[in-house]
């Protein structure tokens, strides 16, 4: 709680802070206020009973607020209502709280969750902790995956796959991107080997310069009659 306190009592200053950035802006991931990406963002589920949902999501950079313990955090809030609180030092870009729409207050992450490393190559990789974003249960509720305390922090490998990648969205063409790919390994029921098996869901991440992130793609496939996979795709529609 006194943690939560902390950050509540310091977002006040996101009204004073609309035109700063960090010292070292990290021109693949800008944390600069003001900025903001909208994006469009359309999810397959797959048969049977299969359907596609679709919407577009806003993300904005409302500027920067202090922490209890002196260091700086960067906030930027979607349009569905989730607040992240980022850090950007020489241990690269990481998440150091989140702030969901159902709480008043922010909750600090147990330990940062790694957004960029400070040195991307090509083969360059990085654990973090994420959730499956749609995989579900048919018959069951809660029905996603996400709401289930053994799937709340399950480790993904992410590796840098390119750094000269070109990607075109409807914002436009984008050239020098670098490409980020995901692997999160689950253990998930196989209905044709009738036992557990390895399930890879993989995320494809596309980070430019100047601009940020313009695309995501998300698997997460499922051979089990009970529970229901599918895909994500995740679009720059602009940006400013």
């Amino acid at each position: 709680m006194k943690t939560q306190i902390s950050l509540l009592a310091f977002s006040a200053g996101l009204l004073l802070s609309a035109c700063d950035q960090p010292v070292k802006e990290n021109p693949l991931f800008p944390l600069a206020a003001g900025k903001s990406w909208t994006y469009q963002v359309e999810t397959v589920y797959d048969e049977p009973d299969g359907k596609t949902l679709r919407y577009t999501l806003e993300m904005r950079n409302l500027g920067s607020a202090a922490l209890a313990d002196g260091s700086i955090a960067w906030i930027r809030r979607s349009s569905n209502g989730h607040e992240y609180w980022l850090s950007s030092n020489d241990k690269g870009i990481s998440r150091v709280a989140m702030q969901i729409p159902t709480r008043d207050q922010a909750d600090m992450d147990p330990e940062p969750r790694t957004v960029l490393p400070p040195a991307l190559a090509v083969g360059s990789s990085w654990t973090t902790t994420t959730v499956p974003y749609f995989l579900r249960r048919r018959n069951e509720k809660p029905a996603e995956f996400r709401y289930l305390d053994k799937f709340k922090n399950v480790p993904m490998v992410f590796t840098v796959a390119d750094m000269d990648a070109r990607i075109n969205t409807p914002a436009g063409q984008f050239e020098h991107c670098m490409r980020v790919d995901g692997k999160m390994g689950m253990m998930l029921w196989n209905d044709q080997a009738n036992a557990y098996k390895p399930t890879d869901l993989t995320t494809r991440e596309w980070y430019c310069p100047d601009v940020g992130l313009v695309q995501v793609e998300r698997d997460e496939p499922t051979t089990a009659k009970f529970f229901q996979g599918g895909s994500m795709r995740m679009k720059l529609l602009h940006y400013k």
